[in-house]
C-alpha cells in the first residue's frame, strides 16, 4: 500500500512540478521492490524504478549509492545520461518525496550488460523508515514472459531482491 501511495504521489508531484519532480507511469507497483514502465517481453528501454524501505542497516548514512543486478542471461542494461536518472526520498510515509535530487547529484554511472550502479553525492543522510526511489530508464525487458529475480543494492549496506514481472 504504502509503495503504491508513493507511485500516486510522484505521478501527482509531476503533474503539478514539472521536470523536477520524479516521473510517474501507469504500471501498477509489484509486490517487491520494483516498477516497470512497460511489462511487454522483449520491450527496450523501459523505466524501472527501485523502492527501498531505509531500514537500521543503512540508517545514518549519506545516500551514496543505488545498485540492481538482473539476470545476467535475461535483461540488458544500458548507459543513461545523469539527467535522465531520476532520485526522490519520502521521509515521513506520506507518499510524497520530500527530497528531490538531480544530475547535479549523480556523480557516476556505471553499467554492465546485465547491471548498473548509481553513485550519488546528495549530502543526505538517510533515516530508517525514510524511502528511496530511483529511476533508470535504459533496461531491455526479456523476451519470455515470467518473473525476475534482481538482486537491489542502497549504499552497499542495504541488499534486498525484489521481482519483475514481464507478462
Amino acid at each position: 500500500m504504502k509503495r503504491q501511495l508513493l507511485a500516486v504521489g510522484l505521478v501527482a508531484m509531476v503533474a503539478l512540478a514539472g521536470c523536477s519532480a520524479l516521473p510517474g507511469d501507469d504500471a501498477p507497483a509489484t509486490e517487491d521492490d520494483l516498477e516497470v514502465a512497460d511489462d511487454d517481453p522483449g520491450a527496450t528501454n523501459v523505466t524501472q524504478s527501485l523502492v527501498f524501505d531505509v531500514d537500521e542497516s543503512a540508517a545514518g548514512t549519506e545516500l551514496t549509492e543505488v545498485a540492481a543486478v538482473y539476470p545476467r542471461e535475461a535483461f540488458d542494461v544500458d548507459a543513461a545520461g545523469h539527467e535522465e536518472i531520476r532520485i526522490a526520498v519520502d521521509t515521513d510515509d506520506d507518499g510524497e518525496a520530500e527530497e528531490r535530487f538531480d544530475e547535479s547529484h549523480v556523480s557516476g554511472v556505471n553499467t554492465n550488460e546485465y547491471s548498473y550502479t548509481v553513485t550519488l553525492d546528495t549530502g543526505y543522510t538517510l533515516d530508517a523508515g525514510d524511502t528511496v526511489l530511483l529511476e533508470y530508464p535504459a533496461v531491455d525487458n526479456p523476451d519470455e514472459p515470467g518473473n525476475y529475480t534482481v538482486e537491489l543494492t542502497l549504499n552497499e549496506e542495504h541488499v534486498e531482491n525484489g521481482t519483475v514481472t514481464v507478462a
